[in-house]
């Protein structure tokens, strides 16, 4: 199977909260790129429609706010978010988080 990304993903492990359409919930980013993320949860959210996430990423004392992203692929135990809209900040902060070396 090809994989159709734009830009790599990188595997993670941090805590997420989230609201789909007018679904509330709590997870772990299992992945992360500049474009949109993979969010495992026990919250069901609705295959389609648009979230609002909040991503503590780690050794940052503020989360990482996404403004607005779209449902890409939903299952029971996750869903896939593609980042829609992002401050200026938000956006530097995720490519500094992205590009700079992370410790063994």
């Amino acid at each position: 199977m090809l994989n159709h990304r734009r830009s790599i993903r990188q595997a993670m492990n941090c805590p997420a909260t989230f609201i789909v359409e007018d679904v509330e919930g709590v997870g772990t980013i299992d992945n992360l790129s500049e474009r949109g993320c993979a969010i495992s949860s026990t919250v069901v959210v609705p295959g389609e429609g648009y979230a609002t996430v909040s991503i503590t990423l780690p050794d940052q004392a503020e989360p990482l706010c996404v403004d607005l992203a779209r449902v890409r692929w939903a299952t029971q135990t996750g869903f896939g978010l593609e980042f829609r809209m992002l401050s200026h900040a938000a956006r530097q902060r995720l490519m500094r988080f992205l590009t700079v070396p992370k410790a063994a």
